[in-house]
C-alpha cells in the first residue's frame, strides 16, 4: 500500500514539471518574438539611408503593374485531341514583350515558328485540360515556355487569351 501512495504522489509532480517547462519555453519564445519585433521596428537602421527613402519615393509614384508592348497574332483554330475528333478550338492570342527594343523584330522574322509552336500545343490538348481556369492557366504557362525558348534574346512576360472558344 506504502509503494502505491509513493507512486502516486510522484506521477502528479512530474506531470507539474513538465507543464512548468512547457510554460516557460512558450513564454521565451513569445518574449524572444516581441524583442526580435520591436528591434526590425523601432532600432534597426534604414537600408539605404537618405537615398533609400528617396528610392522609396520613386517606386511609390511609378505604376506598378505596367503593361509591355504587345504583340498580336491572327486567330488559331485547331482540332482538339478528343477521340471523336469532333471538337474545336478557336484563340486569339496577344503576346507581352519586355522592354528588349529588337524582340518585336525579332517576332516579326519568326511568326512561322511561333504559331508552328503553338498549334501543336493546342492541337495536343483535350477539351477536359482546356475547360476550367486552371487548365487556361497551365496553358498560358506551355505556350509561354515554348516561345521563349525558341527565342535567342529578350523573352516575351505574359500571353493574354483576347478570344477562347471551344465547340
Amino acid at each position: 500500500m506504502a509503494e502505491e501512495e509513493k507512486t502516486a504522489e510522484a506521477a502528479p509532480k512530474k506531470g507539474g514539471k513538465l507543464k512548468l517547462i512547457i510554460i516557460l519555453v512558450v513564454a521565451l519564445i513569445i518574449l524572444g518574438g516581441g524583442v526580435f519585433l520591436a528591434y526590425k521596428l523601432f532600432l534597426a537602421p534604414k537600408a539605404g539611408g537618405e537615398h533609400g527613402a528617396e528610392t522609396e519615393k520613386k517606386e511609390v509614384t511609378a505604376p506598378s503593374n505596367e503593361v509591355g508592348m504587345l504583340y498580336p497574332l491572327e486567330t488559331f483554330i485547331v482540332n482538339m485531341a478528343d477521340n471523336d475528333g469532333s471538337r474545336y478550338l478557336k484563340v486569339t492570342i496577344q503576346l507581352e514583350l519586355d522592354k528588349t527594343e529588337k524582340l518585336k523584330e525579332e517576332l516579326d522574322k519568326r511568326v512561322p515558328q511561333l504559331r508552328d509552336a503553338i498549334l501543336t500545343i493546342l492541337s495536343a490538348k483535350t477539351y477536359e485540360e482546356i475547360s476550367s481556369a486552371q487548365g487556361k492557366l497551365i496553358l498560358k504557362q506551355e505556350i509561354l515556355r515554348r516561345l521563349n525558348s525558341l527565342l535567342p534574346f529578350g523573352a516575351i512576360t505574359n500571353i493574354y487569351f483576347t478570344e477562347f472558344v471551344s465547340q
